[in-house]
């Protein structure tokens, strides 16, 4: 580390030196206030030393000046004639700590020490902030992307409640978390929760928490998932398969800022970002009164669409080589990439699952190839071609509405699946790259059964 005293005793500055630069540190000396103020100007310090009673200055303004301009470096302050409100008030300027003379060879070793590990654990919880931000941050060179970005950064400091629309598998939940960490709140917990993957009935407990006894199965006592986001951020996935009952009582929380744990008596109050997504079309969802338009509005204060992967084909080359990368290096494994045929048929290829199924199959042939270069052959049929599929040619819809459309071809899509795999949900569920739950619920919704010839 690199220390600054800036003390007008010449011996005091001399005694700090040496015990500084024993514990294998660099140190300067300034007998003035703007003496020293010059040197922070041309180098850098992490610690300052600062005697509070100075010719030029007064050792307390001394002290804000430092914070103001340099608010990252450790200021120690040092007073021959320190009182109780001394201390407490550099403390509340912002000095990490007070030494009075005699100054004690101890207690300054002490506080080098405790600075030091200060300093690794704090450059330890950037380097891992970094790393979580690489993580999530979004690839591509497309314009869709590059909006996105920016919108991104923008409201990201807000605390504005985001809803974020989007396929399945475009990213929303990777939107959401980057959201997060680029946020007032990244260092907060980000609590999340998939609406369609919790029964309705479970849904509420989970949200609101339980007192034991609450209910058959409340053994003990819970805290909700509102309670647990307080001063972070509650990410509500598929949002639109909330059921209208807890629809009303979000609405509630949202408006009041609190809630009763279920079984409970006493008000809990809660302060968090609120980010939810839907793969569905909302207004769809409030004309079939499946969603409340009053809570619709309290969430769609800023709405983010993600653009699926075939409406920017641009970022497919770069999601490949990053999926490549960090595949392999998850694996152990040689970096390996694609041929030119190989991304020809990538960047032709419509990705229904978008960017998840695209992962998906390059980790797949990242694990299953033993070349260098992945070609043609090595990709499953079903990725080339749809013909283990025998997806049927939907030509004949044009004229037809586009949600009709959409709607006849899912349901096509969904039963050849289920045909091809006779029926078994654990396998179908894989191809398609979705939950079970959720293909138990598209089986339902697009009234799908297995016949003879299905």
């Amino acid at each position: 580390m690199k220390i600054l005293i800036i003390d007008d005793e010449k011996n005091i500055g001399v005694a700090i030196m040496g015990i500084v630069n024993d514990e294998g540190n660099l140190s300067k000396h300034a007998l003035t206030f703007g003496e020293g103020m010059e040197m922070l100007k041309e180098e850098t310090f992490d610690i300052v030393f600062l005697d509070i009673w100075l010719p030029d200055i007064d050792g307390m303004e001394g002290l804000k000046e430092i914070k103001r301009y340099y608010p990252e470096i450790d200021v120690v302050m040092i007073s021959g004639h320190g009182t109780i409100e001394n201390a407490v008030e550099s403390i509340k300027y912002g000095a990490y700590d007070f030494l009075e003379k005699p100054l004690s060879l101890e207690r300054i070793v002490m506080i080098l020490k405790h600075l030091k590990d200060r300093s690794k654990l704090l450059k330890d919880l950037r380097n891992s902030k970094y790393n979580l931000i690489k993580k999530y941050n979004l690839i591509g060179v497309s314009q869709s992307v590059n909006r996105l970005k920016d919108k991104i950064d923008k409201i990201s400091n807000m605390n504005s409640a985001v809803l974020i629309t989007g396929e399945n598998g475009a990213g929303k939940e990777h939107v959401s978390k980057l959201i997060h960490m680029l946020g007032m709140y990244s260092d907060q917990p980000f609590i999340e929760i998939n609406c369609s993957a919790v029964p309705s009935e479970l849904l509420e407990s989970e949200l609101f928490g339980y007192e034991q006894g609450a209910f058959t199965d409340a053994i003990t006592s819970k805290k909700g998932l509102f309670e647990l986001a307080n001063g972070g951020t509650l990410f509500l996935d598929e949002i639109c398969d909330m059921d209208l009952s807890t629809q009303v009582k979000l609405l509630k929380v949202l408006e009041m800022g609190e809630f009763v744990t279920i079984g409970g008596t006493e008000v809990v109050k809660s302060n968090f970002r609120l980010i939810c997504a839907t793969n569905k079309d909302i207004s769809a969802e409030i004309t079939s009164n499946n969603f409340r338009a009053d809570l619709f509005y309290r969430i769609n204060v800023i709405p983010i669409e993600v653009p699926p992967l075939r409406e920017r084909r641009e970022d497919i080359p770069y999601l490949v080589n990053y999926f490549l990368k960090s595949s392999a290096s998850l694996n152990s494994l040689l970096e390996k990439r694609l041929s030119n045929e190989l991304m020809e048929q990538f960047m032709s290829y419509d990705f229904p699952g978008n960017v998840r199924q695209l992962k998906n199959i390059v980790e797949r042939l990242v694990a299953l190839s033993d070349k260098e270069v992945i070609g043609v052959e090595d990709t499953p049929t079903i990725f080339i071609k749809d013909q283990e599929l025998g997806l049927v040619d939907i030509s004949y819809k044009y004229g037809a509405t586009l949600k009709s459309a959409r709607d006849e071809f899912e349901r096509d899509y969904f039963l050849n699946v289920l045909r091809v795999n006779d029926w078994n949900i654990i396998k179908s569920a894989a191809v398609l790259d979705i939950e079970r739950t959720y293909l138990y619920k598209k089986i339902k919704s697009l009234g799908l059964e297995k016949t003879k010839n299905s």
